[in-house]
């Protein structure tokens, strides 16, 4: 948006009928606040957030706000990547082309990290083949290991190209991951980001046919779905322990029927089609 900051303090304040003088206490004179509203003049930072505390928002709700009641296109074309339950080719390739174009106009190694991440993503569908779609995300992780703690956008990027990884190194990046994690404690629920990596270390289990090891990662995932409601990872992640129980000779049937009726009732109908593939693809084969 073309407006001020000050601008959207002044809306927010007269919408929650507060008076310069109750916002400003303590943090500004009237004067110096009030011409901050209408003429948008410089404040501290500090300040700023002194004023955002007074009116009872935070920082991101403040960004949210001013952009219109919407995300910016930065943070957009980073929410779409994270959303994605499963890699989709069309929609990675409309990500991809976003992505290319916000690249042509702003220079900014977030979103070129994105780009690249995209490019493995579309590889990885294309072949196939593991040891192509790593070329692309070496310069990402090559970045990221020299940490030495991941942040909040690390560990979606870890996330998102967990897999890619053999299972050995994936199990290491996963418990310094976890350990980031809990720095954060409940900061904006990011222990829901435990789940998502941890099913992708149960994908890398089933690969390599280590269905006990598997199954005893559907524990932990499915109490931490349940926790945080998170019912579609939680009707795949009852799926994947019945392919599990298949695979060790004890029936899953009944938690593989579980998993896809919630999915049925989430009318999740695309994900039910990716789940039948994977049910066939790990079926045993008579011998």
């Amino acid at each position: 948006m073309t407006t001020g900051i000050g601008y959207t303090i002044n809306t927010i304040r007269q919408n929650k009928g507060y008076s310069q003088d109750y916002v400003s206490e303590g943090s500004l004179t009237q004067g110096a606040y009030s011409k901050f509203e209408n003429l948008n003049t410089g404040i501290r930072i500090n300040t700023f957030k002194e004023l955002l505390s007074k009116l009872e928002i935070s920082h991101d709700e403040f960004e949210f706000i001013h952009n219109g009641y919407e995300y910016n296109v930065r943070d957009q074309l980073l929410n779409r990547l994270f959303d994605l339950s499963y890699n989709n080719r069309e929609n990675l390739e409309q990500l991809l082309a976003e992505v290319t174009k916000y690249l042509k106009v702003k220079n900014d190694m977030v979103i070129e990290n994105l780009s690249k991440i995209c490019e493995a993503l579309l590889l990885l569908s294309e072949t196939g083949k593991i040891e192509q779609a790593r070329i692309p995300i070496k310069e990402v992780w090559e970045s990221l290991s020299k940490r030495n703690h991941f942040y909040i956008l690390d560990l979606y990027f870890i996330n998102s190209i967990l897999f890619l990884f053999p299972l050995e190194t994936a199990l290491e990046i996963r418990q310094f991951a976890f350990r980031s994690i809990d720095r954060y404690k409940d900061f904006q629920n990011i222990e829901r980001i435990k789940i998502n990596v941890s099913i992708n270390i149960m994908l890398l289990l089933m690969k390599e046919e280590r269905f006990k090891e598997a199954l005893y990662e559907t524990t932990h995932i499915i109490d931490l779905c349940k926790k945080h409601r998170d019912y579609l990872r939680l009707a795949i992640s009852y799926v994947r322990k019945g392919i599990c129980l298949n695979r060790i000779d004890t029936s899953g049937e009944i938690w593989i029927m579980k998993g896809k009726n919630m999915l049925l009732a989430l009318e999740e109908y695309k994900i039910i089609e990716i789940i039948e593939d994977e049910i066939r693809t790990y079926e045993r084969v008579a011998i």
